[in-house]
């Protein structure tokens, strides 16, 4: 799913100044960044090795009639493992998402301190999900207590993860608070004084928050919620402290606690969201193999002959870029790289060009979606429906976007069409014929029913590794750096979860969901007008929040409204990943704004107004699959 993440900054051993710390504690930061570092690496290893080993399972199960064992079992605890390793590296990397909206605009002399509060308030829930799962791991341990299914492993291994992983995290959390209180004492702007007044105000909102809890829960949830996510807080830590402080008031004690272990299990072992970091660890392998160049290559050469023939191409190379990745951000940065510098030299118009390459990505719609895989999750609902339930849309918005391109190049006549012959045509699809197969080979599977949507992320990874050594653009120190970087991706969105859940369960005891359904039926508003206060809310969130949290954030409270409604599950899957991918093109935190912003160094202002008409073209499609469900429902109906 896609996500905000605050900019990496250089841990503490980089920016120390020589000479300003002694050398052991220099090397204690040292010991504790290569550490975290090591523990990414090692997860994103693990999960190579789980995907090779799922895909070994699903071939040999179909082709050989041999099903394994010990692949699930194995794939199970890896998987647990996988999230609470790479947990201190996101924070070393500072790459856990926060709505840094209002503090980015800060001067560093009072964002610094405000971040160091917010580590630290981060650094409760870290130490109570480890000190109450390392409760859990003496519980298995002194039980002996054995895991479930054919292979059989002693439970105290699987539980091991919380508190190994969160002490390394808290370690991390120190290292960083070190670090930025040297380089408060460093800067002689202002008194260390004067610089922590800023703290005064995040203070304040905490003790409202928890005030409003100890008087009215409900209010006061959101109260807190809001005010951690305004200071920028990282989103997953927020929602967990919030969720340890629901469940104190509720419990009127700290008793409550010993859910947060058993709620981070129930996630890391899900074998439905093992499909995360597998879809994560493909698309990223594939997005370094070259495979933009190809795809862009190719479409351009059929259909360059069109009035805006290369903008068409564009949204294709968009669209199958998307049915392999996943990650709309990742494939609006391939498009942008691809196909500006293309475009431009071709007389294309400049909004046009910055719209068409921002706004044409639909990682999120077009399977395979993490954002689908989230939702399936959140609400029981079949991951391979809602992939199916994907494709009409996605192809329709490709359309719709293509034929934007094509009457608006008509109209203005800005466009040079481009001619080749068939010789060229036929050696582009030689070369890329391996990545048209691409979407059949995985998604393929998932529909014949010959693997599942978990098994389809294992078999994705394993084509990505022939499309890296096929096209031969990948080099080791970029596969490295690709284990690392889909470890911290996926566990951002995993911790995000976790963090959600524990809130969420707070919000089920207290019965919020289905009293909030009960008041918004007994209301007496129409339909309509319950809908597009849905669509408003959403779009709303999206100029604050990444589609990731908006999905954790929204889904466990509003599912329980929609059968009231009349409005399908699956459909309105759909509904929500379009209005997602609507909100990562609207300001202030449209990430696939600022990805274009960071690689075309054009005004922001600029690139909003080039991608209006795509965010349109969402919104108009958004309202014709609430009016006509069917859009979404068809092909799953005929996949049953």
């Amino acid at each position: 799913m896609e996500s905000r993440a605050v900019q990496a900054k250089s841990g503490p051993v980089d920016m120390i100044r020589e000479g300003e710390l002694q050398k052991p504690r220099k090397d204690i930061w040292q010991i504790i960044d290569s550490i975290n570092t090591a523990a990414a690496l090692t997860a994103g290893g693990l999960m190579l090795l789980v995907a090779l080993f799922m895909s070994y399972e699903a071939f040999a199960r179909h082709l050989f009639n041999r099903p394994t064992s010990w692949v699930m079992s194995i794939s199970i605890l890896v998987f647990m493992w996988f999230p609470f390793l790479t947990t201190g590296y996101g924070i070393q990397k500072s790459k856990h998402v926060s709505c840094d909206v209002f503090v980015s605009r800060m001067p560093a002399r009072f964002s610094l301190p405000l971040k160091m509060a917010t580590d630290l308030s981060s650094v409760f829930f870290i130490l109570a999900l480890g000190w109450y799962g390392y409760e859990a791991f003496l519980e298995a341990w002194v039980m002996d207590s054995m895991s479930e299914g054919l292979v059989r492993y002693p439970m105290w291994l699987l539980r091991l993860a919380i508190p190994v992983g969160m002490g390394i995290s808290a370690l991390q959390i120190a290292s960083k608070v070190a670090y930025a209180i040297r380089e408060c004492q460093a800067d002689n702007q202002l008194s260390l004084k004067s610089r922590f007044v800023i703290l005064i105000p995040y203070c304040l909102t905490l003790a409202v928050g928890l005030f409003a809890l100890s008087v009215h829960m409900p209010s006061g949830i959101l109260i807190l919620a809001l005010g951690l996510l305004f200071w920028g807080a990282p989103i997953s830590f927020a929602l967990g402290l919030v969720g340890m402080a629901g469940l104190f008031f509720f419990h009127e004690g700290i008793d409550g606690w010993n859910t947060l272990p058993i709620v981070a299990e129930h996630t890391a072992t899900n074998f439905v969201l093992l499909a995360i970091p597998l879809f994560t660890l493909g698309g990223l392998i594939l997005s370094k193999s070259g495979l933009g160049e190809e795809m862009y290559d190719l479409s351009s050469k059929w259909l360059g002959w069109l009035p805006g023939g290369l903008g068409v191409a564009t949204c294709i190379t968009g669209g199958v870029l998307a049915a392999m990745i996943g990650s709309s951000t990742a494939v609006t940065a391939i498009v942008t790289l691809v196909a500006m510098k293309p475009l431009l030299a071709r007389g294309y118009d400049k909004k046009l060009v910055i719209g068409t390459v921002t706004g044409s990505s639909l990682g999120l719609i077009i399977p395979p979606s993490v954002g689908f895989i989230v939702y399936g999750f959140l609400t029981d609902t079949s991951v391979g429906e809602l992939f199916m339930a994907g494709v009409v849309p996605g192809a329709m918005l490709v359309l719709l976007f293509s034929l934007y391109v094509i009457f608006n190049c008509k109209i203005t006549g800005r466009y040079q069409a481009t001619s080749y012959t068939w010789a060229e045509r036929l050696a582009s699809l030689k070369r890329s014929v391996l990545i048209l197969f691409g979407p059949v080979f995985v998604l393929g599977s998932i529909y014949s029913g010959l693997a599942t949507p978990t098994e389809a992320g294992a078999i994705l990874v394993l084509y990505s590794l022939l499309c890296a050594f096929t096209y031969r653009k990948l080099d080791w120190q970029g596969f490295l750096t690709c284990l690392k970087d889909s470890a911290v991706l996926s566990t951002m969105i995993l911790m995000i979860m976790i963090g959600a859940l524990a809130m969420s369960h707070v919000i089920t005891l207290l019965q919020i969901p289905s009293n909030l359904a009960e008041a918004i039926v007994n209301s007496g508003m129409p339909r309509l007008a319950i809908i597009l206060v849905l669509v408003v809310f959403y779009l709303c969130l999206g100029m604050f929040l990444d589609g990731g949290s908006i999905t954790v954030l929204t889904v466990p409270v509003l599912a329980p409204l929609l059968p009231a409604l009349g409005i399908d599950t699956v459909a309105f899957g759909v509904i929500l990943m379009m209005l997602i991918e609507t909100a990562l093109l609207t300001p202030p935190v449209g990430l696939n704004i600022f990805t274009v912003k960071g690689i075309v160094d054009e005004p922001l202002s600029l690139i909003i107004k080039s991608v209006l008409p795509f965010v349109l073209i969402l919104i108009f499609s958004v309202a014709l699959v609430f009016v006509f469900p069917e859009i979404a429902l068809w092909l799953p109906e005929q996949m049953r």
